[in-house]
């Protein structure tokens, strides 16, 4: 009797650029999460494929299930109808307001946004009350690197971004003495997870998946990964 290899289930990662959790240089993606779900896809026996996207089409594609996973993901109830997110998250970050430097201290409280208008990312979840204020004149452009260069043009006075990924940007290039974080910060955690889309076969072993992910935040895996991209600012 002829055994045939039992093949591998197929994960499809839908991602783009997001330093320095995803980064694009000459030779593909690499980064904070491709290390992460390359060892996720080792420890589920995964076949691993990654699709760069932008990250509004990824949503939609993750909607439909057209893509099995995302990393990156800040949890919205929104989001939860059509993505399971694993119970662990893999990193902490916060919410923080930019301004060129000189100009931070307009910003000292929530209403003082009001009087400025704000750049932010197209679907991108910061806190639910800037994301939910229809008040406030917002400013939405595809990705971050857009975001600076406007502010860098004074094309808006403010921008709104994850920390751990801003200042990344802002200090690798060489920005620090340019764009200063306003007094105000709204304080929230903005806990990044692993997504499945319910349409993946995937969901039916999001069990494996939490275990994967807790054992990796566990061993000290992903703060040892985040440190060779962190720790190569300086």
């Amino acid at each position: 009797m002829l055994f045939l290899p039992v093949r591998a289930a197929e994960m499809t990662l839908a991602t783009d650029d997001w330093p320095p959790f995803r980064i694009s240089d000459e030779k593909g993606l690499i980064g904070l999460d491709l290390d992460l779900i390359e060892e996720i896809s080792k420890r589920t026996e995964a076949d691993l494929r990654v699709v760069k996207m932008p990250w509004g089409r990824a949503l939609t594609s993750m909607q439909s299930g057209a893509v099995d996973v995302m990393t990156g993901l800040a949890y919205r109830d929104e989001r939860a109808k059509y993505i399971a997110y694993t119970d662990t998250p893999y990193f902490k970050c916060t919410t923080s307001f930019y301004t060129l430097a000189g100009r931070e201290d307009e910003i000292q409280t929530y209403e003082d946004l009001a009087q400025h208008q704000i750049g932010f990312v197209l679907h991108s979840a910061y806190f639910d009350r800037f994301d939910n204020d229809t008040a406030l004149d917002k400013v939405g452009v595809p990705q971050e690197q857009t975001l600076i260069d406007m502010l860098m043009r004074g094309r808006f006075a403010v921008m709104i971004g994850t920390d751990c990924q801003v200042d990344y940007f802002i200090e690798r290039q060489g920005l620090s003495d340019k764009i200063s974080k306003t007094p105000y910060n709204p304080g929230n955690s903005v806990d990044l997870y692993l997504g499945v889309s319910k349409k993946s076969g995937w969901a039916k072993r999001l069990d494996k998946l939490n275990m994967v992910m807790k054992e990796l935040v566990d061993e000290g895996f992903v703060d040892k990964i985040a440190q060779e991209y962190y720790g190569a600012q300086s």
